[in-house]
């Protein structure tokens, strides 16, 4: 809309409808002809169909986003990118290796792939 600028955060669109509100009490506030208050309902009825129907075709036109999950590797996996023996890695400290998961004493150790790798990325910088 001309003369309205969005910050991102819907605050333009916000004043728009804040203006347009205040117009409206206005009219209707000095207004003492039931033929134009019965026209005004009409038409703010028919701009508040026509909104409802745009901000449902913008849903249904976005998806939402699709998180893919995590993919985990296995000890074997990391040792065969990092260039070591799957036995170093099963014993390096918990901590050595960014995102490690355990559920709990004697369960199975995974990485989360894409941590691993932005690690492994990171590193490689130097």
């Amino acid at each position: 809309m001309p003369g309205v600028e969005d910050d991102g955060n819907g605050r333009g669109s916000r004043l728009l409808g804040e203006r347009m509100l205040a117009r409206v009490a206005r009219l209707v506030g000095h207004e003492d002809d039931p033929e134009r208050l019965d026209r005004l309902t009409d038409a703010t009825t028919q701009l508040l169909v026509r909104l409802n129907a745009q901000r449902k075709a913008l849903r249904t036109v976005r998806p939402p986003p699709v998180v893919e999950p995590p993919e985990w590797l296995s000890a074997a996996e990391v040792a065969t990118l990092l260039h070591r023996s799957e036995s170093t890695i099963r014993h390096m400290a918990p901590d050595a290796i960014p995102g490690r998961r355990q559920q709990g004493k004697g369960f199975k150790v995974e990485w989360n792939k894409q941590v691993v790798l932005a690690w492994l990325a990171e590193c490689s910088r130097w």
